[in-house]
């Protein structure tokens, strides 16, 4: 396991030190070796002059590190949003009351009011399952994020928390489940799997009090700016607001589920960039992309750096701390990152 030289500012609890931790003038053990650091044991280092913090690196746990208590209000919600999700799935749905489902949406913005635990909520990628809930959840708490970051009001911000719950809910008329990484799609499947969003358009559409621009958004999740999306290939003039927003969340968690986020804003900045609003991609992918620095990297070259900096002609291409050497990734083409730890 490989191990790595945290400064004090950049420890955070549940990182497993490698080695013990001395107190330089008297030689005590301030903490021990293979010992997981606790929010007090951080706060009594402070007060020592002490030897180098060494930590395995797998224990940083995926750049975040969040509360049970937020993971568990996570999961708490994607229960939720499954068995109401279920209610909806049903011919009539004109009939359905959806008293729950406003109560979850109201109530989710006021449990994560931290931009951090909404971003947090969905890195949790290893831990929980990929599936409809867990995907819908991120969708919603990455579409709030855009509109906090774009300044959008709080009436759009409520609408995109509804739209992304109920954006694919009409992945439960498919024959097969499309977050099975193991199930290659042949074309009669892809060409199924491109109707969902009408799928999803039909139930909720017939949903009480419903702000129309919602279902409108939902069957527009999967358009593109420049026409090339589905399943009727509009472009940008014909697709509201949110389902511009709704597109690039629902983009950007597919893309975070098989990338790392330098690959992946690499890919929506460069590969991707015809098919969004660019001031909703440039404003989402720049506050994104600040909140990496200070985590650590492992390079193509076998070494592993800290990013320290995150270059605003370059998003995907930060600048790289390795021990007391800067490396610019943007002035060094050769040097890719592989993964972060």
């Amino acid at each position: 396991m490989q191990k790595i030289i945290v400064p004090i500012s950049k420890c955070i609890p549940g990182m497993i030190t490698s080695g013990p931790i001395i107190d330089l003038k008297t030689g005590t053990t301030i903490v021990g070796q293979n010992q997981e650091l606790t929010p007090e044991h951080i706060k009594n280092i402070q007060n020592f002059v002490h030897t180098d913090i060494w930590v395995y690196l797998d224990s940083f746990n995926k750049v975040w590190n969040l509360p049970v208590e937020t993971i568990e209000n996570y999961k708490k919600y994607s229960s939720a949003l499954m068995a109401v999700v279920n209610q909806m799935d049903q011919k009539d749905t004109s009939l359905l009351d959806i008293s729950d489902f406003e109560a979850l949406c109201q109530d989710l913005p006021t449990d994560f009011t931290a931009n951090y635990s909404l971003l947090g909520c969905t890195n949790l990628i290893e831990q929980l399952d990929c599936n409809t809930y867990n995907h819908s959840l991120n969708v919603a708490f990455i579409s709030m994020l855009i509109c906090r970051w774009c300044n959008l009001d709080n009436h759009l911000i409520a609408s995109a928390i509804k739209a992304g719950l109920l954006h694919d809910i009409g992945l439960l008329n498919l024959s097969f489940d499309p977050f099975d990484s193991s199930f290659t799609r042949n074309a009669d499947e892809q060409a199924e799997y491109e109707k969902h969003p009408i799928y999803s358009y039909n139930l909720v559409s017939k949903l009480k009090d419903l702000d129309p621009i919602i279902p409108k958004a939902i069957l527009a999740h999967h358009e593109h700016c420049d026409g090339s999306g589905f399943p009727v290939h509009i472009s940008s003039p014909y697709i509201n607001l949110l389902g511009k927003i709704l597109g690039l969340a629902d983009t950007y968690d597919l893309l975070r589920h098989k990338h790392h986020i330098f690959d992946t804003l690499k890919i929506l900045l460069l590969d991707l960039l015809p098919q969004f609003d660019p001031k909703l991609l440039l404003t989402f992918c720049t506050n994104i992309a600040t909140y990496y620095v200070g985590t650590f990297v492992i390079l193509n070259t076998g070494e592993i750096g800290e990013v320290v900096f995150v270059n605003p002609q370059c998003l995907y291409r930060p600048i790289i701390k390795i021990n007391d050497r800067f490396i610019n990734l943007y002035e060094h083409n050769e040097i890719d990152i592989m993964a972060i730890k």
